[in-house]
Order: C-alpha cells, then sequence, then structure tokens
C-alpha cells in the first residue's frame, strides 16, 4: 500500500523498491554526515555488492543472499557456526534498514506528503470501513516497517491499535507488524555519538522481550539499543526473538478469529521463497470460506495458485479501485 501511495505522490529520493538507492544520503547517527551506506560503516555489505549505484535487482539478490543465509543459521546450533561475512552483514543491514526508512520518513513528512489529498486514494476504501457501522473489526498484518500508513490514519483521525504496544480502547483497527517497524524503538535512547553496528553476540540473533519496546513517532532517528525491525525476506517463525514471535503469534490469532465470508484483503504481497512460509501460515488460518480479494498490478502466478486451492471465493484486481464496491456493498 505504502507503492501506490507514492505512486500518486512521488517524493524525490523516497524509494521502497531500490532500498540501496539512498545509502548514500542516509546519515551516519554518530557524526549526523551521509554515507551510511559504505564500506567504512558497512565492510561486509561492501564486500557483497552493496551500493548506492547498483539496480534494484542486484539490490535484491544481496538482500536475498543474507537473509537467506541467516535463516538458515536460525536453525542451527549458534555455537557450531562462525561469525561469518553474511552474519556479520545481516547486523548492518538492520542497522541500515532502520536509518534509511527513517530518513523516508523525515522526507515524506518535510513534503507534506500527508497533506495531499492525493495520496489517500489507495486508502479510501480502509477508511470507508473505518467510519462504517457495518464493520466492526478490522486487523492488519504488515510487513512494512515505514510508518506510512499509520501517518496517514493519525492525519485522518482514524484510531487504531498495535497490540502488545499500543493499545487505544475502543479502536476497530489493530495493526500487526511482525517484522517490526521504525516506530518500535527501545525505552532508553543513548547518545547518538555512541553508535555502532552492534557485531556482538556472534551467530545469535535473540533480543527483548516486548516490555522494552514503545511506540514512537518522534525523534525516531535516535540510537536505540534495541532494534525493532527484521530485514525483509525474514521468516520470523525461525528467529528467537521474543518480541518478534510475541507480535506474530497476535497476527496468527487475527487471521484464526475470522469467519466464514469475512473480507480477507491481500494488498500487494511479493510472496518470494524466503517469505512465502510465513504468508501460507497466516492463510492457512483463514476460514476456506472467506471472501479473499488480492490487490497487486504484477500477482504472482504461484501465489495465485494458492489462493485459488485454498479458497472457494477468491478475486484479483490490478488496483484497489473496486474494494469499496466489495466490502461496503
Amino acid at each position: 500500500m505504502s507503492i501506490s501511495m507514492l505512486k500518486n505522490r512521488a517524493v524525490e529520493s523516497v524509494d521502497l523498491v531500490n532500498l540501496f538507492a539512498s545509502g548514500g544520503d542516509v546519515s551516519w547517527p554518530a557524526t549526523g554526515k551521509p554515507g551510511f551506506l559504505s564500506y567504512e560503516h558497512c565492510p561486509n555489505l561492501w564486500a557483497l555488492g552493496a551500493r548506492q549505484t547498483i539496480s534494484a535487482k542486484a539490490t535484491y539478490e544481496v538482500i536475498e543472499q543474507t537473509i537467506t543465509a541467516v535463516n538458515a543459521c536460525c536453525l542451527a546450533d549458534p555455537a557450531s557456526l562462525d561469525d561469518g561475512i553474511y552474519i556479520r552483514a545481516y547486523k548492518e543491514l538492520v542497522a541500515y534498514l532502520r536509518y534509511l526508512f527513517v530518513h523516508y520518513d523525515n522526507l515524506l513528512r518535510q513534503s507534506q506528503f500527508f497533506a495531499d489529498e492525493r495520496v489517500y486514494e489507495p486508502l479510501d476504501w480502509l477508511l470507508e470501513a473505518i467510519a462504517s457501522a457495518s464493520v466492526t473489526d478490522i486487523d492488519v498484518v504488515s510487513f512494512n516497517y515505514d510508518a506510512i500508513l499509520e501517518r496517514a490514519l493519525q492525519t485522518k483521525g482514524a484510531q487504531f491499535s498495535i497490540p502488545l504496544l499500543e493499545d487505544v480502547q475502543g479502536s476497530k483497527v489493530r495493526i500487526h507488524k511482525p517484522h517490526g517497524s521504525i516506530t518500535f524503538c527501545g525505552k532508553r535512547p543513548i547518545d547518538r555519538s555512541a553508535f555502532s553496528i552492534n557485531y556482538s553476540g556472534g551467530t545469535r540473533f535473540t533480543e527483548g522481550g516486548i516490555r522494552e519496546l514503545e511506540v514512537r513517532y518522534e525523534d525516531l532517528d535516535g540510537h536505540f539499543p534495541m532494534v525493532g525491525i527484521l530485514p525483509p525476506a525474514g521468516d520470523s517463525e525461525r528467529y528467537k526473538h521474543r518480541w518478534i514471535r510475541q507480535i506474530w503469534d497476535q497476527a496468527i490469532q487475527a487471521a484464526a478469529s475470522l469467519q466464514d465470508n469475512d473480507v480477507v484483503i491481500l494488498y500487494g504481497l511479493s510472496y518470494w521463497h524466503v517469505d512465502r512460509r510465513e504468508i501460507d501460515l497466516l492463510l492457512g488460518c483463514v476460514p476456506r470460506k472467506a471472501r479473499v480479494i488480492s490487490i497487486n498490478p504484477n500477482p504472482n502466478p504461484n501465489f495465485e495458485a494458492v489462493c485459488c486451492s485454498l479458497f472457494r471465493s477468491y478475486h484479483s484486481y490490478s488496483n484497489a479501485r473496486q474494494l469499496k464496491r466489495m466490502i461496503l456493498q
């Protein structure tokens, strides 16, 4: 949905497809100077080919290799593994992506992105569903790190909860982010001048519990020792991060609570080989008689084969224009 909103009102240097394209613009927190994605700060990613000059395809190859390697390592005994280049590159990637999306968040806010009515067109079906008395509950499961949806809802005055982190009484909307968010921050920020990539822990990929995180929307460029995101194509089921697993369990519970004829919107899912296990687990919890609608201009044929096999009612559209009629009529 974030990509659709940006298509209606593009902001210079905000690229949600090539995640290395703005790497030289992202500030290194300790100094405030640009160049986060550099040999100095991310030597392992750099050695794997990460550059702001490479194509989107090459970018995803670097990311996919890194995450695929770490996904496998998470199933092995940490004591049996060496702290190799892909593991160290993973830790650089986690830190880089957080500050990349914070950088994008700042650009969007400075450009008055959320004041432009054009950006809400892909979201109008959701806003009408929130306002409709016939819709009682809305669970959103998002694998995006950005805060575009949250800031859009805030701008429109639509209340929402983030289960386990920020519950808003009386809100019909619950946003689950199993891969984390730039708004998920440790409760105790420290001096930016102390920032560095945390390579400690060797091949262990553990983090703290949910109580050590809070949701914030200001000062996101601070230095938080606990990073509340999991890199793209990561499989949260394989990770031991306690907070990730807790949020994931809430998302699974939301899918399992659906009833026959409830509407399920699948918006822009890529269905990579490295993330499809999580998607399959969610889809497997949805009732076979749910009304399932996919919005994607370039749907993955394997994904469509899965949906046609799982559900009796499946529709696929290239954009969200028909959603209001499908949901509210």
